[in-house]
């Protein structure tokens, strides 16, 4: 079950680059990390975790940059 999980968070971020709206992109990107932050904790992957957190932050950051 856990393995399907990693499985679908990489089918989101993978079908996020495919939006042309950078914001949707963002958002579903983020998404995506999200899904991969909760497989990180269930597999104890601090990598994992890490890199997208950070991945997040960098979308927060560009959000925040690009409010309108």
């Amino acid at each position: 079950m856990i393995d399907t999980l990693g499985w679908i968070a990489t089918a989101v971020v993978v079908g996020s680059f495919g939006i042309q709206d950078v914001k949707k992109l963002r958002i579903t990107n983020m998404s995506g990390s999200l899904l991969w932050i909760v497989y990180g904790f269930l597999k104890q992957d601090n990598p994992i975790i890490f890199v997208n957190m950070s991945i997040i932050l960098m979308h927060t950051y560009w959000f925040i940059k690009n409010r309108k």
